[in-house]
């Protein structure tokens, strides 16, 4: 594990600059900011009719694994649910508790972020969006949007008639991290993920730094 670099930094943080499914950018004011790796997560889904599939209504989660199959506290939610939306951290809310279904277990596929290589030059870029692959192959209906793309917004599920539906999908050479800006840590001196923590997917080296076309897998409350 690593201890998390204290980083000073003078910049207000702005909700609207540390949006779910953004990109990070030139002059963003979380750029260069230090993070810490995320261990023991699953994509994972709560199966409102227990029929072990994923319904177009049911709400998919990025769990922090607590030991529990269940919605657990800052679990971050991948998709909207009433009126919580697509990226916020689970709080004390109806969804607090309820049963999940982790994706890969039988029958339910495995489920695995991916992107769509839209230059088609077999690197991913700041153009290419990304993806929660709900089934393998290529991009399907009920996959669901993890950045933006020609403007269907991050949250969403791709439906039959997008204009993305059966392109191909790459792995994603990334790993998640977040950064710590409570800056609690436990008491072997680690850092803490916790409420208001952003979740990052980290693409680039140097690692456990936030460095442009990072993403943003949660949203800033503050």
């Amino acid at each position: 594990m690593l201890v998390l670099t204290l980083v000073a930094t003078s910049a207000s943080w702005a909700s609207d600059e540390l949006l779910y499914g953004s990109k990070v950018n030139w002059n963003d004011v979380d750029l260069g900011l230090a993070l810490s790796p995320l261990y023991y997560t699953e994509f994972a889904f709560w199966d409102k009719n227990d029929d072990r599939i994923l319904g177009a209504n049911e709400v998919v989660y990025l769990h922090i694994n607590t030991g529990v199959n269940k919605v657990s506290l800052n679990d971050v939610r991948l998709t909207d649910y009433d009126i919580y939306p697509a990226g916020s951290q689970v709080g004390d809310d109806p969804d607090l508790g309820k049963t999940l279904r982790m994706f890969g277990t039988t029958p339910t596929p495995r489920a695995e972020l991916r992107f769509y290589d839209v230059l088609g030059d077999w690197a991913y870029n700041l153009e290419d969006p990304i993806y929660l692959k709900i089934e393998p192959g290529n991009i399907k209906s009920s996959d669901i949007r993890i950045t933006n793309y020609v403007g269907f917004p991050p949250g969403c599920r791709v439906s039959g008639i997008d204009p993305e539906i059966g392109s191909d999908t790459e792995t994603l050479p990334g790993r998640l991290c977040f950064l710590n800006k409570n800056g609690n840590i436990n008491n072997a001196g680690y850092a803490m993920y916790d409420e208001g923590d952003v979740i990052y997917i980290d693409f680039q080296e140097p690692s456990y730094v936030v460095t442009i076309n990072d993403v943003r897998l949660s949203r800033s409350e503050t």
